[in-house]
């Protein structure tokens, strides 16, 4: 297969036009997965409320898995593929990029109400890819440790905590009509995980 990569600086990507209605902010929960879970440290002081582009989402992802878990890796890159609409994104083991599915993002961008709601789910993705790149490679062990993470980071009622222990392709119908595609052309993001970048004078 042919992949075609382009290069493009991370931005603020939320356009904050308010779509169709969804359960998010509603506070629509999925299974009681986080219910077991108890809290033994008072929640991180992060915040996802303000305009973000990737890489300050990205900085969120590793700050609070660090603080949760105490793990953590530098050197990972951001690229944007049309994948199929069932698939968020994915990290090859042993790879250094995390490819995180455009066709989502942007419909994201167009039906969020608010940047905590559309940096909720950019953060719930990241998230998981991460964690399967310090260790978790299991896919539902990823998921679990992704909401005990957003929880321990945000409290109970976020919205980031409430994508991540639910399925967001039910909290997000419209997903499921989208057109996807086959991942034949990466956007490489320039600008991510710039808090590892190292600089010499």
């Amino acid at each position: 297969m042919h992949i075609t990569i382009n290069f493009i600086s991370s931005s603020n990507v939320f356009n904050g036009q308010a779509g169709e209605n969804n359960n998010i902010e509603k506070g629509l929960h999925g299974p009681k997965l986080l219910d077991k879970i108890k809290i033994h440290n008072p929640p991180v002081e992060e915040s996802l409320d303000n305009l973000m582009d990737y890489d300050g989402i990205f900085s969120v992802v590793k700050k609070s898995v660090k603080t949760v878990l105490g793990k953590e890796r530098s050197g990972l890159g951001l690229a944007l593929s049309d994948l199929p609409v069932t698939l968020g994104a994915f990290w090859q083991v042993g790879g250094n990029y995390i490819v995180m599915n455009e066709v989502l993002v942007k419909a994201m961008s167009r039906i969020a109400k608010t940047p905590r709601e559309f940096n909720s789910f950019v953060y719930t993705i990241l998230t998981h890819e991460y964690l399967h790149s310090v260790g978790y490679i299991d896919e539902f062990q990823a998921r679990q440790m992704t909401a005990l993470v957003a929880k321990q980071t945000f409290g109970s009622e976020h919205p980031a905590v409430i994508m991540s222990s639910g399925d967001i392709w039910k909290q997000y119908p419209l997903f499921l009509s989208l057109r996807g595609g086959d991942g034949s052309v990466l956007k490489i993001i320039s600008r991510f995980d710039t808090d590892s970048t190292s600089y010499i004078a």
